[in-house]
């Protein structure tokens, strides 16, 4: 949240929870961003994310929100929709962070000197994986100055920037999001691609996968960086660069109708839903 405060970003949580539910789970998590009560889900069909898989009937989910974010610019516009197929699964508050700063925004601390040869660097956005939060493995390109590397689509015959991830069943990986491209004309023959430059990022989506049966406090990801640099006389032949990093693996937070220790934490929480459950039935 100071990152959030710092940068002038509005932190809320929109939910079809009565005040009170939502003021009960604020006091138990300390939470410091500001919770929305939207019990008739009003709101929630404004920005078009109820749940339409739920029937109507079916009390009483009918009336939550598909899980997910959305970021919004000062003059209103919809800028961002962070959505996953996985309902067990929320983005991170770095990815969140990013996505509402814009894009490109790197970190002031980054190195913009120009290297004598193409420098790549991998991290994770965030100091741990979860079972429920998703984080990007950060792969950072620092190009020479006058040389560029190939963006999707490479012309015939060349290789694209990319990043690819060793099988583990312990990850849950997404698309990579890649920055936006420029492109590129060579004067002698006037054929057009699309570049990257100077310093950007790919960005890949990751989290630990519920279903892989292992509960180690520590995960590896491992995988290959590639890339083809050139200028406008002579391209290097494509490269690539292994890499490894293990980082920790936190314990899910529990949940209040499914285990004792939830239950502990949020003792009225099955209050709460018992009546969130009358609210939604229907006559008859």
């Amino acid at each position: 949240m100071q990152a959030f405060d710092a940068a002038g970003i509005r932190v809320y949580a929109l939910s079809y929870d009565e005040p009170d539910a939502l003021r009960d789970f604020r006091d138990v998590h300390g939470i410091t961003y500001t919770l929305l009560s939207d019990p008739d889900s009003a709101v929630i069909r404004s920005f078009g994310v109820l749940n339409t898989l739920i029937d109507p009937h079916d009390h009483p989910w009918y009336g939550i929100p598909y899980p997910g974010a959305i970021v919004i610019s000062a003059d209103g516009a919809i800028t961002h929709k962070l959505f996953d197929g996985n309902l067990a699964v929320r983005t991170g508050p770095e990815r969140l962070l990013w996505a509402a700063r814009g894009q490109p925004v790197l970190p002031p601390d980054v190195d913009r000197a120009a290297p004598r040869e193409v420098q790549v660097s991998v991290a994770l956005d965030g100091d741990h994986l979860a079972l429920t939060v998703q984080r990007d493995l950060v792969v950072r390109f620092s190009v020479p100055a006058g040389r560029h590397v190939y963006a999707e689509p490479a012309p015939p015959g060349s290789l694209a920037v990319g990043v690819t991830l060793d099988e583990s069943e312990r990850l849950v990986r997404r698309p990579i999001v890649r920055p936006a491209s420029e492109p590129h004309t060579l004067a002698g023959t006037g054929e057009s691609f699309r570049v990257h430059d100077s310093v950007f990022e790919l960005r890949m989506p990751l989290a630990v996968n519920s279903f892989s049966g292992s509960d180690a406090a520590e995960i590896t990801i491992s995988g290959e960086v590639r890339w083809q640099c050139c200028d406008d006389e002579v391209c290097d032949a494509p490269t690539s660069q292994r890499f490894e990093l293990t980082v920790p693996v936190s314990e899910p937070p529990a949940p209040a109708l499914q285990t004792e220790r939830g239950a502990a934490l949020e003792p009225t929480a099955r209050a709460h839903f018992r009546r969130m459950s009358e609210r939604r039935r229907q006559p008859g």
